[in-house]
């Protein structure tokens, strides 16, 4: 089957998204036809498409006012239509929805599941519609072993469920912009939504434990708020400090001390990887993908979820100055055999195969 239809929702050029391209570019280097279809949740061009075009890539994006909106739903199914001879394969649960619910099983139709954010009634119903849909793809390929557990007990079929992790494909590849300048002391970093999930309630509870020993420590905490009275709570704690989204975060890994990621669950865990590969310490909690990801590396520090003690335990342990960390620890992670993004190729390659 060489014609290759990857579909993405999103609003900007991120990790999934620059991982998508280098695919994209794989495929055309191995005669087959990609053609990247972006749903745009605003105005515009996606900025994944304006970086495939630059490359000489087929890329469309689709307007996507919002849920209920009929327009994607109408411009989708052209698309579907114009494209009938070729597999189709989606990246995220919004184009889950959209492509399951007009192929319903009737030809080849991949999904690359990286899991589930809890954000809402919205959100979880969505969730819930996503897992629905997959039921009908033809292949589920989940982001970690614990995500293909976790969509096998939801009913999707064992037998259609194959795991492939991300690589470094994922990482940016542009010039790092300067590093933050913080103020004099020892630094924190929790980067990820302020959603249940993802434990920063945790890290709050755990927080003056650790500051007790350590007054100099500041915690940066990135990502967007969820409006449940998550700055006031932030605002209240001496030495937090809350900054919002940020595009970029590696001026900020290069200025910590370390990165704490306190998830409940976790398909796979992007901010520890980033901090992982450019040689930060990382404490998670061993949740979902996140013991996988950290084995076998002396800067990560697994401790048990919904323990803030555990927690500050493991926050102490990485402040240590003796504690591993440094840029060769980077070079070192990045270099594993898993991370390869041509062997990641080369599996979805064999399972286009087998769908075709």
């Amino acid at each position: 089957m060489p014609e290759v239809v990857l579909v993405r929702s999103s609003r900007f050029l991120g990790g999934i998204e620059r991982q998508l391209l280098d695919h994209a570019r794989r495929l055309r280097e191995a005669g087959r036809h990609p053609h990247l279809v972006c749903l745009l949740r605003g105005a515009g061009e996606h900025p994944l498409v304006t970086a495939a075009r630059a490359e000489g890539l087929p890329a469309v994006t689709v307007p996507d006012p919002g849920p209920l909106a009929l327009r994607v739903w109408r411009d989708l199914a052209a698309i579907l239509e114009r494209t009938a001879g070729a597999l189709i394969h989606t990246c995220d649960y919004r184009s889950d929805i959209l492509v399951g619910a007009r192929l319903r099983g009737k030809r080849p139709w991949l999904a690359e599941s990286h899991g589930h954010t809890v954000a809402g009634p919205w959100v979880a119903l969505a969730n819930r519609a996503d897992v629905r849909m997959l039921r009908w793809a033809a292949a589920v390929v989940a982001v970690s072993v614990a995500w293909e557990t976790a969509l096998a007990a939801a009913g999707v079929p064992a037998r259609r469920l194959h795991v492939i992790g991300n690589s470094t494909a994922i990482l940016p590849t542009t010039p790092p912009p300067p590093p933050m300048e913080l103020p004099s002391g020892r630094h924190l970093l929790f980067a990820g939504r302020h959603t249940p999930d993802k434990g920063l309630d945790l890290l709050l509870r755990a927080w003056p434990q650790v500051r007790g020993p350590h007054p100099d420590l500041h915690l940066w905490v990135l990502g967007e708020p969820t409006g449940k009275g998550w700055e006031s709570r932030l605002a209240a704690q001496e030495g937090v400090h809350c900054v919002g989204w940020q595009p970029d975060i590696r001026p900020w890994l290069v200025a910590v001390d370390a990165v704490v990621v306190p998830s409940r669950r976790e398909a796979w865990g992007m901010t520890a990887f980033e901090a992982l590969a450019t040689g930060v310490p990382v404490v998670a909690t061993r949740v979902g993908g996140l013991p996988t990801l950290c084995a076998g590396a002396p800067h990560a520090v697994l401790v048990t979820p919904e323990q803030p003690e555990a927690l500050a335990a493991g926050i102490l342990t990485v402040l240590r100055p003796d504690f591993p960390r440094g840029p060769a620890l980077g070079v070192e992670f990045r270099c594993r055999p898993a991370f390869d993004p041509a062997r990641r190729f080369d599996r979805f390659l064999a399972l286009y195969d087998a769908l075709g």
